[in-house]
């Protein structure tokens, strides 16, 4: 199962009620909040082990039955050009089937994100390049510091 987890105006703008969880693995955890770029909404996601980060398009509010397989669709997309073998990115997207959505829990995955979401605000007003989603996946998880150790 994956978990998101949520910032509050991410459940407000999903118009959704967090499920209280009692354990999360996280490596199938993901931290999730929005903002603006080159004037559209953007769904940042951030995985709480590796510091992975995806940045998305697309979602709609009240579209929280659909985040999920937004969600799994970028991060197939993404891993796939990366070049990560198929079979690894086959198992970790079959254990996201399902998923939950609950509130956020770590104030390092979250400062971490706020960073992304700043620099992308930065280069949004001086590089037109960084429009294309792949190639802002890969700057993001090389350019930020994205492992917690």
């Amino acid at each position: 199962m994956i978990i998101f987890k949520a910032t509050q105006l991410t459940l407000k703008d999903m118009n959704v009620k967090p499920e209280t969880i009692k354990d999360s693995d996280t490596f199938f955890s993901w931290h999730v909040n929005f903002f603006t770029l080159y004037g559209r909404k953007h769904y940042v996601f951030m995985n709480d082990l590796s510091r992975l980060s995806l940045t998305v398009n697309g979602i709609r509010t009240n579209q929280a039955n659909k985040l999920a397989g937004i969600f799994k669709k970028n991060l197939e997309d993404y891993l796939a050009i990366e070049k990560l073998p198929d079979h690894l990115v086959n198992y970790y997207t079959e254990k996201c089937n399902e998923s939950t959505i609950t509130k956020t829990d770590s104030r390092s995955v979250i400062s971490t994100m706020n960073e992304i979401m700043l620099v992308m605000k930065t280069l949004e007003v001086e590089d037109n390049d960084f429009r294309d989603k792949d190639e802002r996946h890969m700057w993001n998880n090389r350019s930020v510091q994205t492992h917690p150790l």
